[in-house]
């Protein structure tokens, strides 16, 4: 094995879980007793063998080889290394013994287009990452192996825990008949969730109080809008300016889906199962009306923008950006987004991130985003596919680099996540969890100093299962911190620097990760995600007449345009025609692949 020295990044790059590493074994296969201090892989990586490594789940598989293909997007290897010789096969090699074969490589489209020909000629390789559609295409040729016992049942503790988190959604995505065929890999809830943006100075010049309801957001920006907060002389300000976006499968900025999700509970843009164990499209869902009807009453009394339907994404920005208004929706990132421009060009503008219910005291619903990210599949044949589920878990929470003993002095990883044999997964509740506590360890109790504490604290509380976003706790620590502690001196927040990073760099890193990461977790909304990720024959045929039929009968009914119908009874009128037109063949196929 050639040897390569890292780059500053290595460090870095561990810490935050993009390791591709994995443990395989069985009884016949894995090596038992090899020295781990004698493994030297690159540059001369070893395993720090002072931790305790004795669970049955710590097996090796030295020398078991497996095929491959590999997606050379993005980035050029560096020189001297080859698909099969570079950083991150070293790491995979040095964790699990695993030897990967590349068999084929392609770039961008041209992978995706070799990778479905494979698939459709039946010759794949033994492990391959795919999307839903080819993950049900592969099912149903036979080609990939049955992995349910393994995953339910075998001693993987890392993997299980982190679906356990996210109640276990993803293992249940990926069921068909009820079996599992291959290995979900998963990310963060709550990434795209659209939470309720408000100007805090404007609130706080109003004397008002932070909203708890819709109803609450409602009064507040009405006050907003017969207020000349801009100091113009013109009652000019919008309301709540949205965008023509509905779907829960994500949200983002402008997007009102946690508003239908939490007023009347219908799931728009995504599957849900009903009761009955019956699926249904979440646009069909009865309480959409509850929701449009607020939506509505909102646009005929003015407080919607007359002209939304016409808006997009940067129009919302340079509204935001001009004090045309001080309430949007956008995700926890949203002052890298919507909110940019505002807290760019208006140094006195201070915002603050709330998610509310749709009545006092109800709970707070929130899109959590697909499921399953993808999906690792392995070859029907393969010799032993449980390997690749041992070394999911390894990646998960496996072997750890002796960094001292590798005389690494925070190097990183010189290649692309591209070449990574098995990719990691980002816990389903990483973004928020343990975020109150360190908060609370951080900011409140001051207690936590360093990053070293704070890793160390993050690490213990979660079992080592959250060190992937360490970036959220580094923010907490290094910006947030500086902020809060200028609010409690009375200080202008918007005016904190830290080191060489300027006033609206650590304002940003504030909002997101104090005020949006921490919002979600101190609410700790219940998850909204689809129940179905794929594409059917007849949503082939079908689904980009539906989507716009959807969109426009929506938007029709917010702006009132119901040919003089309720919104309740036009309503009823589009369900009835969106199953006419495909719809219900559509119901029936996904019903068929998830089951009763």
């Amino acid at each position: 094995m050639k040897r390569k020295t890292g780059n500053r990044w290595l460090a870095a790059a561990l810490a935050a879980g993009m390791l591709a590493a994995g443990m395989g074994g069985n009884s016949a296969l894995a090596s038992e007793e090899t020295d781990l201090s004698s493994l030297t892989f690159g540059s001369g990586w070893k395993i720090d063998t002072t931790k305790d490594y004795s669970g049955s789940q710590y097996k090796r598989f030295d020398g078991l080889e497996f095929t491959r293909a590999v997606n050379t997007s993005g980035f050029d290897l560096p020189e001297g290394m080859t698909i099969d010789d570079n950083d991150r096969v070293w790491m995979f090699e040095l964790k699990t013994g695993l030897t990967p074969k590349t068999v084929w490589s392609a770039n961008g489209d041209a992978y995706t287009q070799k990778l479905n020909a494979c698939i459709a000629s039946g010759e794949i390789p033994d492990l391959m990452y795919v999307d839903m559609n080819q993950y049900y295409s592969l099912i149903k040729s036979g080609l990939i192996a049955d992995l349910t016992d393994e995953l339910l049942e075998g001693n993987h503790p890392g993997i299980q825990a982190l679906y356990e988190m996210g109640d276990n959604k993803a293992l249940e995505t990926l069921k068909v008949d009820g079996r599992i065929y291959g290995i979900p890999h998963v990310y963060m809830n709550f990434d795209g969730s659209p939470l309720v943006w408000i100007r805090q100075d404007w609130m706080e010049e109003l004397g008002l109080e932070a909203p708890q309801t819709y109803a609450d957001l409602e009064k507040i920006a009405q006050a907003f809008m017969e207020s000349d907060l801009d100091g113009n002389g013109k009652e000019d300000t919008y309301g709540i300016p949205i965008l023509p976006s509905f779907t829960a499968d994500y949200g983002g900025s402008g997007n009102v889906c946690d508003l239908f999700l939490n007023v009347g509970g219908a799931a728009p843009g995504i599957w849900q199962k009903q009761e009955d164990g019956t699926v249904i499209y979440g646009s069909l869902m009865d309480g959409a009306k509850d929701a449009l009807t607020l939506l509505n009453d909102w646009y005929q009394k003015g407080i919607i923008p007359s002209d939304f339907a016409t808006w997009t994404a940067d129009t919302l920005k340079q509204i935001i950006g001009e004090d045309k208004a001080g309430i949007v929706f956008s995700p926890w990132w949203g002052c890298w987004d919507a909110l940019s421009a505002s807290i760019s060009l208006n140094e006195d503008a201070t915002w603050t991130a709330y998610m509310l219910t749709g009545e006092e005291g109800g709970e707070v619903r929130s899109a959590a985003g697909s499921p399953v990210k993808g999906v690792y599949v392995v070859r029907e044949g393969f010799e032993d596919p449980s390997a690749f589920v041992y070394a999911a878990d390894m990646i998960t929470k496996g072997y750890e680099l002796d960094y001292e003993a590798s005389g690494f002095d925070g190097a990183a990883y010189q290649t692309d996540n591209a070449y990574n044999p098995m990719y990691g997964s980002n816990p389903p509740t990483g973004l928020i969890n343990p975020v109150n506590d360190v908060i609370q360890k951080t900011i409140v109790d001051k207690e936590i100093t360093t990053e070293e504490e704070m890793q160390a604290f993050v690490s213990e509380q979660s079992d080592g299962l959250f060190t992937g976003s360490e970036e959220t706790y580094t923010a907490i620590l290094n910006y947030g911190l500086p902020v809060a502690q200028a609010m409690e001196e009375g200080s202008n927040p918007r005016e904190v620097t830290v080191g060489d990073q300027d006033a609206l760099t650590v304002y940003s890193n504030y909002l997101a990760y104090i005020q949006g990461v921490g919002t979600i977790a101190s609410t700790n909304p219940t998850a909204v995600s689809t129940v179905f990720q794929g594409t059917t024959d007849s949503m082939t045929k079908y689904n980009s007449f539906l989507q716009n039929f959807e969109k426009e009968a929506y938007t029709k009914m917010i702006m009132g345009d119901t040919d003089g119908q309720s919104v309740s009874d036009y309503f009823d009128g589009f369900v009835e025609e969106y199953l006419a037109q495909g719809g219900a063949e559509i119901t029936a196929e996904v019903q068929e692949f998830i089951g009763g």
